[in-house]
């Protein structure tokens, strides 16, 4: 945090972008534990990391190009982790059998997402996002514990909205 003549800069989000494939998904684990770390919502880690290998997951396993995007942001009362790739299909939630290796993902990420789940289309590909619900009180307290300040209320992004992923 950088305090210039009275103005507060706070990061309320984190991203990476990276290859995609299967190798480089503990690249966005570690960008969520760094997040979390720098919030001082360490607690969550677990859940928060479950989360985002799934969803990282899921977007190497079907990105058409070699890049993926994957961030981490902390809103008012939770912390969101978003992935974005380029392949057009939606995602789709499997029944797996009992003894199958694949699609046990979305379920896992429904499981831990106690602030939601959900996927928006965009022009190129698609972001999916989950969510994980923190009280405010702790939220606050975490920010102030860290040094970071939470100044006023932030941004909640609306997930309805065709938006573009930033590169």
């Amino acid at each position: 945090m950088n305090v210039t003549k009275g103005k507060v800069e706070q990061t309320n989000q984190f991203a990476v972008i990276v290859t995609a494939c299967r190798e480089t998904v503990y690249l966005t684990r570690d960008l969520v534990r760094s997040g979390l770390s720098a919030w001082g919502l360490d607690a969550y880690g677990s859940d928060a990391c479950q989360i985002m290998s799934e969803l990282a997951s899921n977007a190497a396993r079907y990105c058409v190009s070699e890049k993926m995007r994957a961030w981490v942001s902390r809103l008012d009362v939770g912390v969101e982790m978003c992935v974005w790739d380029d392949h057009p299909g939606r995602p789709v939630l499997q029944t797996p059998g009992q003894f199958s290796q694949h699609g046990r993902g979305l379920i896992l990420v429904q499981a831990f997402a106690s602030g939601g789940c959900g996927w928006t289309e965009l022009a190129t590909g698609k972001l999916v996002w989950a969510r994980i619900a923190i009280e405010e009180r702790v939220m606050r307290a975490a920010a102030l514990g860290a040094g970071r300040p939470i100044v006023g209320r932030l941004p909640h992004v609306d997930r309805g909205q065709r938006i573009a992923p930033s590169s």
